[in-house]
């Protein structure tokens, strides 16, 4: 591997180093699998400390880059997001009249997908192989409608020691991930609950899902701190979908304040509130957030996912139910003959009682945290102070509100031409509106090179779209 630095250059040497390896790797300079020098002997070869070459692996292993092995070496990891085929690349220019090709892929934004690259394949595989190994023969039949019950009891320990709940295995309901819980919501409380109360912007299958049972939907203001507490309808014997811990799309986590507010008001008003708690392990400053059902556990339907902490593909979710639902949720599931999986919930099991999925958790958080900041960086880089960015804390996107409404279902025609992919606020509002200043940006799949090179390619279809408008003033050149 050939890299020349220049020491004079006003460039910090780290940061060449990065450019360099980073560059090589993108061009398929360095093949996937190819070993490394080791640290030692690149910074002999450099004449660099060997601290600072130590420093650039660690950062591009933490990137995905470069994979570790010890006593075996450090190679360039296998395919990633935002990979650039080496014939678009363009070639190395000197001199400031050198400029950077447009890249062909598209960079895609969309919101709600992790990293799939970074899923645990070999202890995943393992838990599967060992879980169907070590299993009693009586635990190969149909099994219990809510669910695989080492994996219920497993949970009642996570949630109480993460989440604050405190609850029962037979309160503890596994289901087919978060559109699954709430069908189930939907079909428990028909006969009895005519109004769903519900966030004005919503992850779109929560409202599709209850108008197909022919409830009446009330939209409920929303700011950046999450649910507007402070003013809701006086609705009795009703239900509430929230996302306290991380609100989507807007991102904000709602305080403490509110929380009492909205609990004292389901109390009052004999109200159970559905909790979504789709990502809240991803909080990036300060201690992870307890649920509303520490609360009021009476009154609190949460349901949690492992489509954000693992894989979407694994259809893996959880119902926590208050007491007195509890025989009810199973005496429907019963007379659906509804069930999950036996096998996937074994191995999830295996992975709660060894450690793996905790440790792994806490992996990705520190991950998407870095993420986060290089969405943060690449979003000002390419704006300045000319937008608001919400949901910065934790999750795995952000909500980007421009000074002007310029985004449209039209709109996504130009960021298409431009090579991205981005959803608007409109994509999730409750009343539909033809217009919005807010971009949700997801970055969960993206590597850092990607979200960089995205945000360049954002300002561009931005611009485009502002001069479309006539209201470009506010747009910084480079």
């Amino acid at each position: 591997m050939f890299i020349e630095l220049d020491k004079n250059s006003v460039v910090p040497v780290k940061k060449q180093l990065y450019d360099a390896i980073t560059s090589k790797i993108l061009k398929r300079e360095l093949a996937k699998g190819e070993r490394l020098p080791s640290t030692r002997e690149l910074a002999g070869r450099l004449g660099i400390a060997r601290n600072t070459v130590i420093e650039i692996y660690d950062q591009l292993t933490a990137e995905g880059y470069l994979e570790a092995y010890h006593g075996r070496g450090t190679f360039v990891a296998g395919e990633f997001d935002g990979a650039v085929p080496k014939d678009t690349l363009p070639e190395k220019r000197t001199g400031s009249s050198a400029r950077r090709t447009r890249h062909r892929y598209r960079i895609d934004f969309t919101s709600g997908i992790p990293d799939l690259k970074s899923f645990p394949v070999k202890a995943w595989l393992r838990a599967l192989k060992e879980s169907i190994q070590e299993v009693a023969e009586d635990r190969l039949g149909y099994g219990s409608v809510l669910g695989y019950l080492p994996l219920r009891e497993s949970l009642t320990r996570y949630l109480l020691r993460y989440k604050g709940i405190s609850c029962s295995p037979e309160q503890v309901v596994i289901v087919n991930g978060t559109s699954d819980a709430m069908l189930l919501c939907a079909l428990l409380f028909r006969q009895s609950v005519s109004d769903l109360m519900v966030e004005s912007a919503v992850v779109s299958f929560v409202p599709d899902i209850f108008r197909m049972f022919g409830y009446n939907l009330i939209p409920l203001k929303i700011d950046q701190y999450g649910l507007c507490t402070k003013d809701l309808p006086p609705v009795e014997d009703g239900l509430i979908f929230c996302s306290p811990s991380h609100q989507f799309p807007l991102g904000g986590t709602l305080p403490i304040e509110r929380r009492i507010q909205l609990t004292d008001y389901a109390e009052k008003y004999r109200n159970y509130i559905i909790e979504n708690d789709y990502d809240s392990e991803f909080i990036y400053s300060g201690a992870q957030v307890n649920s509303l059902y520490q609360l009021t556990p009476g009154h609190v339907i949460h349901v949690g996912t492992f489509s954000k902490t693992l894989a979407p593909f694994l259809r893996l979710g959880y119902m926590v139910v208050p007491e007195e639902l509890a025989p009810k949720v199973k005496e429907l599931q019963s007379r659906l003959y509804r069930r999950v999986n036996t096998h996937m919930q074994m191995a999830l099991h295996h992975l709660l009682e060894e450690g793996i999925y905790v440790k792994h958790v806490a992996a990705m958080r520190k991950r998407y945290k870095k993420k986060m900041q290089c969405m943060i960086n690449a979003l000002r880089d390419a704006f300045g102070d000319s937008i608001r960015i919400y949901g910065t804390n934790s999750g795995l996107h952000v909500a980007v509100v421009f000074p002007e409404p310029l985004f449209d279902a039209g709109s996504l025609r130009i960021f298409l031409k431009h090579k991205v992919s981005v959803d608007l606020l409109t994509d999730y509002t409750i009343h539909q509106q033809e217009t919005c200043d807010t971009l949700i940006l997801g970055f969960g799949n993206l590597e850092q090179n990607a979200i960089a090179e995205g945000a360049r390619r954002l300002k561009a279809a931005v611009s485009e779209l502002a001069d479309m408008k006539g209201v470009s003033n506010w747009i910084s050149t480079p």
